[in-house]
Parts: structure tokens; C-alpha cells; sequence
């Protein structure tokens, strides 16, 4: 895993944390642009797949640019910089640059539109324990009017390191994303349902073992009940699997094709890529640098499409999740 280093605290005291969203939090700040956006390594035409892309369809949580396809976030864990790629279904079209955020402590741990404005805003986790990080513990959301940065709103702060946010999705049904958490130490799984930026209550999800981590939920809606799903990897054997959920409470499992934990392969974003109006996931490889689209129909695996690839695996592929 990438983040082990990610710190949080007591989901108990949350609910008593909550900020109202006015207030502004003291960080990411953002910087100026660090050089140019992410290009991938090869041509943007071994991007384009054997599709009929028919595009259109609702907003999703990582469309930044309105052409109702899920777009891909990026940050950079050495330089700092944060860029968007600006997808046509699966078709590479162009990259964007965000602000810079040099404080490396701050990571972006999901997408959705957490201020109900129809753009989708970027939620943020300050993870870094180490001397000098004034802002560890803190969470916040960049509001964004499409890839423009907008201003930011604190949500509460989470100091025990063990708790990790995996993902944001509207699960019960009120219009706001709500933040998925895992305890890495436990292996407790909780809700944070949401009133926008403001945290009305938790919910308490099925306890799992250690070896399998939560990797996203955002758009990824695979039983089409209306609720987003959870996505779970074993980063032991190698299995893939989905939790379905039922508003705000686990209903049932599926399974996906299993793939070797040795070889380098996450699964680290979560939308509807091939404009079927079902969501699919993309890997990448933070070993060769490849990036793969898996085009699923609902939990059934269809086939794969090859991305461009970043060779640069200081690179990081955080959303939609």
C-alpha cells in the first residue's frame, strides 16, 4: 500500500467535531503550478477502444468538464502537483493543472460534489506524522467550479492513525457524498453521511480482516440498485470483490477476477468509462507504470482496454473513488 502513513482520530468523536461550512480550513493551500499538466508516455491513440461511446447521461463524481464522462484525478507524491485528465469515455482528450500542494502530507482521498453547485469538488486528508506538519489530522474539501479551485471548507479533524478514508458516495439517498472510513488496525469500516460539508451522523459497517482493503465507491453503482458499492481488494491472494450495498448497509458480495498481488496492479478508480451506464474500474501499475480499464457489465468482467501509460510512478491515480 501506498498510504501507510495516513493518521486519524476516534470516529466517536466526530460527530461532536463537525464545522460548520463556512468555516475555512487552514490547508491544502494552494500554489502556483508546478510546471506542465500530466501527459501520458504514449500516443493518446492507444487510448481509444473498439467502442460506440454514446456519452451523455447524469453528472458523475470525477466529471470535472460536463461531457458525462468520469475524468481521472492524479497527484504527485514527490513534486506536489495535482493535474485532472479530461477523459471521453475511454479517449485520452487533455490534462489540466490544479493548484500545487507541496505540503506532502496532504492527500486526495476522494471526488464528489460535496457543495451541490454541479461541480465536483476534491476531498482532501492531511496524513503525515512527522515534526513540522502543523496540519496533520486535518480533512477538508476544495470547492471547484470544473477544474477551477474555487476556496476550501474543513471537515473534521481525525488524529488516530489507524483510520483511513477509502472513498465518498451518496449512500442514503440525500444529494451530499458521504466519506468511507476503514480502521487499518481493527478492521471496523464506518460511514460518515453527510450534509453536504457538514457531518450529520456515522454508521457502523461489518468488520473485515486485515488483508483486504477498501480501494474506492464514488460512482461504482454495479448492482444498479441507486446505492454505490464498495470496492475491496485482498492484498494478500489477490481477490477482488464488491460489496453491494443497500443505502447505507452492506446487502450482499460479489466477486471479480482475482489478479497477483505481486505484480504491481491497484485497482485505484471507479466510473463508467465505456458509456454503457455501468461502472468499471481502472488499474494501474505502480511498478511498469501502465494503466488498464476493465469494462465490467454490472459485476461481470467484459474485458480490458490498455490506457496511456505514466511511466513516472511518483504519479498516484486518486479518482473517482
Amino acid at each position: 500500500m501506498h498510504r501507510n502513513r495516513l493518521s486519524y482520530l476516534s470516529l466517536a468523536l466526530a460527530a461532536v467535531l463537525a464545522l460548520p461550512a463556512s468555516a475555512v480550513v487552514t490547508g491544502p493551500i494552494p500554489e502556483p503550478a508546478q510546471g506542465p499538466a500530466l501527459q501520458p508516455d504514449s500516443e493518446v491513440s492507444a487510448a481509444k477502444a473498439a467502442l460506440e461511446l454514446i456519452g451523455g447521461g447524469a453528472v458523475l463524481n470525477s466529471d470535472f468538464d460536463g461531457n458525462g464522462s468520469s475524468d481521472i484525478v492524479w497527484r504527485n507524491y514527490t513534486t506536489g502537483a495535482n493535474t485532472v485528465w479530461l477523459l471521453n469515455g475511454a479517449n485520452f482528450v487533455s490534462s489540466v493543472s490544479l493548484p500545487s500542494v507541496s505540503n506532502l502530507g496532504w492527500f486526495i482521498a476522494a471526488t464528489g460534489d460535496f457543495n451541490a453547485d454541479g461541480s465536483v469538488d476534491i476531498l482532501w486528508r492531511n496524513n503525515l506524522v512527522q515534526p513540522g506538519n502543523t496540519q496533520q489530522g486535518l480533512n477538508s474539501v476544495w470547492l471547484m467550479n470544473g477544474t477551477t479551485y474555487v476556496g476550501s471548507v474543513s471537515l473534521p479533524a481525525q488524529l488516530d492513525s489507524n483510520w483511513r478514508i477509502r472513498g465518498a458516495g451518496d449512500f442514503n439517498g440525500d444529494g451530499s457524498p458521504d466519506i468511507v472510513w476503514r480502521n487499518f488496525a481493527t478492521g471496523a469500516n464506518v460511514l460518515w453521511l453527510m450534509d453536504g460539508v457538514i457531518l450529520t451522523s456515522t454508521v457502523s459497517l461489518p468488520a473485515v480482516g486485515l488483508d483486504w482493503v477498501i480501494y474506492g465507491s464514488g460512482d461504482a453503482d454495479y448492482d444498479n440498485n441507486g446505492t454505490p458499492d464498495i470496492i475491496w481488494r485482498n492484498t494478500k491472494t489477490g481477490a477482488n470483490s464488491i460489496w453491494l450495498m443497500d443505502g447505507p448497509a452492506y446487502s450482499a458480495s460479489a466477486i471479480l477476477p482475482a489478479v497477483s498481488p505481486n505484480v504491481g496492479w491497484e485497482p485505484n478508480a471507479f466510473g463508467d468509462y465505456s458509456a454503457d451506464g455501468k461502472p468499471d474500474i481502472i488499474w494501474r501499475n505502480y511498478t511498469t507504470g501502465a494503466n488498464t480499464l476493465w469494462l465490467l457489465d454490472g459485476t461481470t468482467f467484459v474485458g480490458s482496454l490498455a490506457l496511456p501509460a505514466v511511466g513516472d510512478r511518483n504519479w498516484e491515480m486518486e479518482g473517482p473513488r
